[in-house]
């Protein structure tokens, strides 16, 4: 007995299989950028004052998408880092240290030309958001010389 699929279940099933694929690689991604203050956040659905929790990013290189982040967070909260692409789809989480400061190095060099978010989360609320656009341009130029 032979098994022979549809050209549409071979379709989804090889989507299916891809999709998957993708969004491990994403995942495998080191990938940041802010500046931003927080002097608010609710907890069981009452708010509170909290110590200002400061996020700063800063570009290592010039040339290169590589980046330095720091965070201060003087209650020493849990806290989680999202990077995601401008289709809100995660591409790097990561659970930050309940430390009072947190340094970072993110690579961003594997992420292609468009809009990504960066954002920090404690819990299911979000404390800050920033949004980054990576472009790249290329120049040409010409010389010509006559002797």
């Amino acid at each position: 007995m032979k098994f022979v699929l549809a050209p549409k279940v071979s379709v989804i099933l090889t989507a299916a299989i891809l999709f998957g694929t993708l969004h491990a690689a994403a995942q495998d991604n080191v990938l940041a950028f802010n500046k931003v203050k927080s002097d608010y956040r609710t907890e069981n659905g009452s708010p509170r004052a909290i110590t200002a929790v400061n996020m700063q990013l800063n570009q290592q290189s010039k040339d290169a998408l590589l980046f330095r982040l720091s965070v201060e967070n003087p209650e020493n909260e849990k806290l989680i880092l999202y990077i995601k692409d401008r289709n809100n789809f995660t591409l790097h989480r990561e659970v930050l240290p309940a430390t009072v400061r947190y340094v970072g190095s993110y690579n961003l060099e594997s992420l292609e030309d468009g809009d990504y978010s960066f954002e920090i989360r404690s819990g299911k609320n979000k404390i800050m958001e920033k949004f980054v656009e990576i472009h790249t341009s290329t120049v040409v130029n010409r010389n010509a010389s006559v002797e």
